[in-house]
């Protein structure tokens, strides 16, 4: 039998052999109530949403590396376009003065070149936003901070079309979800069904990940996965799910990455993930403190690479939406001009070790904000 101690000298906490808090769950009970939630909730989402996780599966896109970041939308697209034409009906029209008098099929080219150039010109400056897809109209970026888990703002403050990024594992579907692991990306898993597309996409993405960790700098090699069903008391949203993996400056030192090399990789990672959002049409993006905290980026490096970006191209997304911890929202709303929404009381959950992947990263002590508690 326990043996307890109502004043133990540590705050009078009930404690057993060994000092084991015994109001507290074992680590190891924890993450084992955790397996089991995972594969109930796997298997739900199977039964209850089979053809849509199909459907998501097959519409997933994978974005190599540097292709993300060189997305085009809207009036940037246009133009592009616009100087590709005019460049085709120069050549066009140096071919028709090089070719005899008679040679009126070169000039006819020239002719249609020039036209299809003044055209999409024309439908750039009429429609700046029509181009490249649906993407949004605004001409300003409204951010918001939450301190609360990216499904709970995806109820609470997206508005539209939505992306949530994922932080997710590099070599490994769901970062061990189904292990019981607890992380930002085991959050999502946990309330939609995205873990089964992740799973469906093992070959064509995290295996041929492997080749790509560079030090634990990872690469902007990313999945973009449309219409994930996120339910929660019987509310279905729906939500596009962007899988990029943070660039962990700790580990990349440790491997003799230069900081220059650190310094590169968040930057690219932020522009990959907002012209994703960009050319996607998304109208709410929800984002969380991309780098910081344990992958060992500064808080006011991220905040400024995203304030830059939103800068350059305002309204490219008209909302954003950073869901970060309590540690970093003081930073975040000082940055960004935003008022601490009223939330309830927080719930005070303890911390979980999370899981240590083959490929370098950890969860271990993930910062906690406000809201759910996964069990």
């Amino acid at each position: 039998m326990a043996e307890f101690n109502e004043h133990d000298g540590r705050g009078g906490r009930e404690r057993g052999r060994g000092g084991r808090d015994m109001r507290r769950p074992n680590r190891d009970e924890q993450r084992e109530e955790r397996r089991r939630e995972a594969a109930r909730h796997t298997g739900l989402m199977k039964a209850a949403f089979g053809r849509e996780t199909d459907e998501a599966i097959e519409n997933a896109r994978i974005y190599e590396e540097g292709e993300g970041r060189a997305l085009l939308w809207g009036a940037e697209a246009a133009a592009v376009a616009a100087e590709a034409a005019r460049r085709a009906a120069e050549m066009a029209e140096a071919d028709a003065d090089g070719a005899q008098a008679g040679n009126e099929e070169a000039r006819e080219a020239a002719e249609i070149a020039e036209e299809a150039a003044e055209a999409a010109e024309a439908e750039g400056a009429a429609d700046p936003d029509g181009a490249a897809g649906a993407a949004p109209t605004a001409t300003e970026t409204t951010v918001k901070v939450v301190t609360s888990f990216a499904p709970e703002a995806l109820y609470r403050d997206a508005t539209g079309k939505t992306m949530i990024v994922d932080p997710g594992a590099f070599t490994r579907p769901g970062g061990a979800y189904e292990d019981g692991a607890f992380g930002p990306e085991q959050i999502l898993c946990s309330e939609s069904n995205l873990y089964p597309i992740l799973v469906a996409h093992k070959r064509d993405f995290y295996d041929k990940n492997r080749d790509y960790r560079r030090g634990s700098l990872f690469t902007d090699r990313a999945l973009y996965v449309p219409e994930v069903l996120f339910s929660r008391g019987g509310d279905v949203r729906r939500a596009d799910v962007l899988v990029i993996a943070e660039p962990v400056r700790a580990f990349a030192l440790e491997n003799h990455r230069s900081e220059r090399e650190c310094d590169k990789a968040l930057a690219d990672r932020i522009e990959a993930i907002f012209r994703i959002a960009a050319a996607n049409g998304t109208e709410t993006l929800i984002v969380g403190a991309f780098g910081c905290g344990r992958n060992g980026y500064p808080v006011e490096q991220v905040i400024e690479l995203i304030q830059n970006w939103i800068a350059e191209h305002p309204g490219a997304v008209p909302n954003v939406v950073f869901a970060v911890p309590r540690m970093h929202a003081d930073a975040f709303r000082e940055a960004f001009g935003t008022p601490e929404p009223e939330r309830p009381a927080p719930v005070v959950v303890a911390e979980d070790e999370g899981d240590r992947e083959g490929d370098d990263e950890d969860w271990r002590n993930v910062e906690l904000p406000e809201g759910i508690t996964l069990r």
